[in-house]
């Protein structure tokens, strides 16, 4: 996984991240090309460029500047980053999101990002963007794209997804979800905040379960089958909360677009975590990389099989110190590296 550190306007970060991942953006699309009728990206794409020019200008302006620093056609970064997705998407992916309120090491994120294809992984990378108007973010995401919603920023908020699915119509005059939660993380300095600027606006997208926490221990779930969404607080007297790829609040639980072998399995993980969180003492680093890197049926660290997705890679956030440790691939085999906000 490529670690790059950009600085400046939205364009000029653009072109940075542009040219320092020219190759493995050209990669991740010969990979993974869009897969988009071109009449009918004529007739809608109109109404997505109003969206950005309207809610997220900051965004349009980087997305423009990596095209132009990656020298490849802006309207293929634009298919990359304004997927066109229907309602009859169904949803395969499977990740887990932990987050601890408290403990040894203060408030933690822990996330694997999971995959389907074990030989043709799209290639990730980790940015660190330190942008003139906002707080400075590490994201990580695939080459090419602006963001997949997992990260923290400097003053401490760290956000995770895994994606589920929505039954309900949408209108491509909404704002693309996972543009506009990297733009409101950019611009959060607490949980609540990021809650209130994510929820401002209705959305468009695959839909998402989500979990936030931040250096004060403030956490929750938003759970997003787009264009609705609704936020999940933890019980009382809780210090865990889990979001895997379903939605757990019962007004949702029939909204998603999970296959049913999809929907069991994150039920599954759902459950373990439930169990296997609630033992837990200390609460710490060690803890989180331990659930992380657990396998068995189901498994979170997860290697194909009866577990059908790769881990791609494992990251864990510690708001308090403003540290990222990820790990590039399964984290029971590869080794955590840090990044220092």
């Amino acid at each position: 996984m490529k670690v790059i550190e950009v600085s400046g306007s939205p364009r000029e970060i653009g072109n940075l991240t542009g040219e320092a991942l020219r190759e493995e953006i050209r990669e991740h699309l010969a990979l993974f090309p869009p897969k988009i009728d071109s009449t009918l990206w004529a007739q809608r794409f109109p109404r997505f460029l109003e969206t950005l020019k309207t809610y997220l200008p900051a965004v349009l302006a980087e997305i423009e500047g990596t095209a132009a620093g990656a020298d490849i056609p802006l309207n293929t970064l634009f298919q990359l980053n304004l997927p066109m997705y229907a309602n009859e998407l169904v949803v395969e992916e499977g990740c887990t999101n932990i987050v601890f309120k408290d403990g040894k090491d203060g408030p933690l994120w822990g996330k694997n990002n999971d995959g389907l294809a074990k030989d043709e992984r799209r290639p990730a990378c980790a940015r660190v963007i330190h942008r003139n108007d906002a707080i400075p973010t590490t994201v990580f995401t695939f080459c090419g794209m602006v963001a997949t919603t997992d990260g923290m920023n400097a003053e401490g908020v760290a956000v995770g997804h895994s994606s589920v699915g929505s039954i309900f119509q949408q209108s491509d005059d909404f704002v693309p979800i996972r543009l506009w939660a990297y733009e409101c993380m950019m611009q959060s300095r607490t949980t609540p905040e990021f809650v209130r600027r994510l929820s401002q606006l209705p959305t468009r997208g695959k839909g998402y379960s989500h979990v936030c926490v931040d250096a004060e221990g403030v956490m929750c779930s938003i759970e997003a089958p787009c264009p609705i969404m609704q936020v999940r607080k933890p019980a009382q007297d809780t210090r865990h909360m889990n979001c895997v790829n379903c939605y757990q609040l019962p007004a949702l639980a029939d909204t998603d677009r999970r296959t049913k072998s999809g929907k069991c399995n994150a039920k599954a993980r759902q459950y373990f975590l439930e169990q296997s969180l609630a033992e837990l003492s200390d609460y710490s680093v060690v803890d989180m990389q331990a659930i992380l890197q657990h396998h068995g049926h189901p498994s979170i660290c997860r290697h194909g099989g009866i577990d059908d997705s790769h881990t791609e890679y494992s990251m864990i956030g510690i708001p308090q110190s403003r540290r990222v440790l990820f790990a590039d691939g399964n984290p029971c085999q590869d080794t955590y590296q840090e990044i220092q906000l």
